[in-house]
């Protein structure tokens, strides 16, 4: 009998399983942006933190304490320029000013905002407005005219120099004092508190005394009380003489140190 015909099997529905027996890989999925930007940035990189503006930054010039000292010069300038027209004001801008120069410190070591731009500007401003205010007396008070001028000529000798000595022995601000210096620098400038009562004693003598010749009958603000300018000139006075003593002690420790620098080049 004639053979049957073949019958060929169905093929089978190709499986998911490819020839090797490895199974088919699955469309990668499309990388987000998040991925993209990994991707492209390169290894080991960290992105920095942005500055603040209430740290460190490189605008030196925007610091806080900085702004505080702009402030302190605009001040000053009002407080002199009305010395003669508006007692009140001149007094009030004056103290302002001078109230700030303790501001901008605090400031600067709260923030980390330390910089030799603000130790420069902080020296320079608090110079010129005392050298303003004993102009002012100079002029109110023509029989002490010598007295001011002097008092002028030793403020800015005496720190200039002690800044410029202080500069060249490479130490960390002009109010750095060592061991070896006189026991009344050592004191002024190691104890805060102490420094402040004599520079407060300098600046409200001074305003005093232009308060009671620029306008007699003005005797006192009355958030004072009973202290008047006389009474507050009197208790300035302990405070005015110390400061003098350490400003002759670190002009003449300056002059000593620099004596002492030419004899090492010799």
């Amino acid at each position: 009998a004639p053979d049957a015909p073949r019958v060929m099997p169905p093929r089978k529905k190709a499986s998911s399983t490819d020839a090797r027996g490895s199974r088919a890989r699955a469309p990668a999925k499309s990388a987000s942006k998040g991925d993209d930007a990994t991707r492209t940035r390169p290894r080991g990189r960290i992105d920095a933190p942005r500055a603040s503006f209430l740290s460190r930054h490189a605008n030196v010039y925007a610091y806080v304490p900085n702004l505080v000292g702009y402030a302190r010069i605009a001040l000053a300038i009002c407080a002199l320029r009305t010395a003669f027209a508006d007692v009140r004001t001149c007094l009030l801008c004056y103290f302002a000013s001078f109230a700030c120069d303790e501001l901008d410190g605090r400031l600067a070591r709260r923030y980390d905002q330390c910089s030799e731009f603000g130790r420069a500007l902080d020296m320079i401003t608090d110079r010129l407005a005392t050298s303003g205010l004993l102009v002012v007396l100079a002029m109110e008070h023509r029989e002490w005219y010598a007295t001011c001028v002097g008092l002028l000529a030793l403020d800015v000798a005496s720190h200039w120099t002690h800044a410029y000595v202080q500069l060249m022995i490479g130490a960390d601000g002009h109010k750095s004092i060592g061991d070896e210096s006189f026991f009344l620098l050592r004191w002024y400038y190691g104890n805060r508190i102490f420094m402040g009562a004599c520079c407060v004693s300098v600046e409200v003598l001074y305003l005093c005394l232009h308060a009671m010749r620029a306008d007699p009958a003005f005797v006192g603000f009355r958030a004072l009380g009973p202290l008047t300018f006389s009474a507050l000139a009197r208790l300035a006075i302990p405070g005015f003489v110390v400061k003098q003593m350490a400003n002759c002690a670190q002009l003449f420790e300056a002059c000593e140190t620099l004596v002492r620098i030419d004899r090492m080049a010799i």
